[in-house]
């Protein structure tokens, strides 16, 4: 699990989840979804097998502790956690002894269908910088060019996101009511 690496879009900037935290909750959000899997992984909840889903975590608050670092407090993350979930960013179920943690539109954050899917070319293009050329150290412009014309999906805008995050915690809320 420490190997690999996660998308983290610069769009987050500007959505109300990362404005609107403290610095120990934007901590504690890109601490999970670096702990979240990235493929099916088994595991034992509530005594039994259990099959951990892309973007699924079954943790411990001092696990997030440790992997968050020294001064982010188990009342830090419990805040967080509670904060995210009213957010729809994730689910969180505890039991005396751990939690499963889902986040919500893991698919969206990651895009793992579009990765996995494209062939890997380990090949040199023929029109790559010489060591004596200037690096271009952002190419965002570019990419919003490939954007507007077209050359492929677009990551979802942060309404967008915002609308589907509603959607699933509106989805989550009636389906607790209905289990009562």
């Amino acid at each position: 699990m420490h190997r690999g690496w996660i998308k983290l879009y610069r769009c987050l900037l500007d959505d109300p989840i990362w404005q609107c935290s403290r610095p120990e909750q934007k901590v504690i959000l890109i601490t999970l979804l670096l702990m979240a899997n990235h493929r099916e992984k088994k595991w034992q909840w509530h005594g039994k097998p259990y099959i951990c889903r892309p973007g699924q975590i079954i943790t411990s608050l001092a696990s997030i502790q440790a992997k968050c670092g020294k001064p982010i407090s188990i009342r830090n993350i419990r805040t967080a956690l509670k904060r995210f979930e009213r957010l729809g960013f994730l689910t969180n179920q505890s039991t005396p002894h751990n939690r499963l943690i889902t986040i919500c539109q893991w698919d969206t954050y990651q895009n793992t269908i579009d990765s996995d899917d494209k062939p890997t070319d380990s090949s040199l293009p023929e029109n790559r910088q010489t060591p004596d050329n200037r690096l271009t150290p952002n190419k965002n412009d570019k990419n919003e060019e490939k954007g507007k014309k077209g050359n492929g999906p677009l990551p979802l805008s942060f309404e967008q996101m915002d609308i589907q995050r509603a959607e699933v915690a509106t989805q989550i809320a009636a389906g607790a009511f209905l289990s009562q």
